[in-house]
């Protein structure tokens, strides 16, 4: 009897947990969407909060696929992580775009790992990409001090690459069994950077994580967090993004922390308030009235008429005046 109770609580308790799982965002039911421009064809899929409000300003994630995701049906690029990213993060908003079937985000040989930034062009993928954000910002209230990047396998090199080549862009970056290029360390030693990859990965090899992890380290980098899956594959990115309290922590980060106002910029501004302020108040001095524009004033006609009624009063009190002598 007692197993019985215990095998029917572990189900109500797995339809509850099952429940919970389809209660989030159904990223395949998102509008399909095409970015154009003179270079490239992206298809994406766009996911808004459910609860998006205009008034609002959002973060946002651009999740970059795999090798295995390439195509042109919009489809694909969902396979992995986006459903759990649109779960876990309900008041983001996600972007996933396609790349398309005979190209690259990042056009370098997986297999050697880590790359040289400056001998690898960045691939019209990735600018299409960043345009496709800044159009996104024109259309959604985006926060843009609040803007990430992250991808698993060819889309880690593609993370990796956003995060090197547009530093001034993204706030943070998850980066999951993809490679980086260590002679960036002195640009991304500030940058907050979730890093994860396998000992074991066949296909793309640790040491495209592990050295520009290293070198991001000893240029005095303290916001990297680099998780090393003893034993475990290429396939890791699952426990990647549910890595605990990662992506939560991940929001928290602000591209103005790193590029604060300039001085000179924050210069400008007060003195664009106190311009502004000083506009505002009223002068103490007398305003000219919009009718002594056109003519006399009320004011100045009760002025007028007054002096005439002085000179009409004394002109009578004379003439009263000299019949009296006469």
């Amino acid at each position: 009897m007692k197993k019985v109770i215990a095998l029917l609580l572990a189900a109500v308790m797995l339809s509850l947990c099952v429940l919970s799982v389809s209660a989030g965002v159904d990223v395949k039911a998102t509008e399909k969407r095409v970015f154009e421009n003179k270079d490239t064809v992206l298809p994406y899929r766009l996911v808004l909060p459910e609860t998006y409000d205009e008034t609002k300003s959002y973060p946002m994630i651009v999740f970059l696929h795999g090798a295995g995701e390439r195509g042109n049906d919009n489809e694909l690029q969902l396979f992995h992580c986006v459903q759990y990213l649109a779960d876990t993060l309900p008041e983001c908003i996600i972007v996933a775009p396609q790349c398309p079937v005979n190209n690259q985000w990042v056009d370098t040989p997986w297999a050697n790992g880590a790359y040289s930034i400056d001998a690898v062009p960045e691939s019209n993928e990735l600018k299409a990409v960043v345009e496709l954000l800044d159009a996104l910002q024109e259309e959604f209230n985006v926060d843009a001090d609040r803007i990430y990047a992250s991808g698993l396998s060819m889309g880690g090199f593609g993370a990796w690459d956003l995060m090197m080549r547009h530093n001034d862009y993204f706030a943070a970056g998850v980066l999951v069994c993809g490679g980086g290029d260590p002679s960036q360390a002195e640009a991304l030693k500030d940058t907050p950077l979730f890093v994860f990859h396998g000992d074991a990965d066949d296909a793309v090899p640790v040491s495209g994580s592990r050295d520009t992890v290293q070198a991001i380290r000893d240029a005095g980098g303290e916001l990297v967090q680099y998780v090393e899956y003893p034993g475990k594959g290429h396939g890791i990115w699952n426990d990647a993004f549910a890595h605990p309290g990662m992506l939560r922590e991940l929001l928290t980060y602000k591209l103005s922390t790193r590029y604060p106002v300039e001085e000179s910029e924050e210069e400008s501004l007060e003195e664009s308030l106190a311009e502004s302020a000083e506009a505002s108040v009223p002068s103490a001095e007398p305003q000219e009235s919009s009718v002594a524009e056109e003519g006399t004033s009320p004011l100045g006609w009760i002025i007028a008429l007054s002096a005439l009624a002085v000179i009409v009063l004394v002109t009578v009190v004379l003439l009263v005046l000299k019949k009296k002598k006469a």
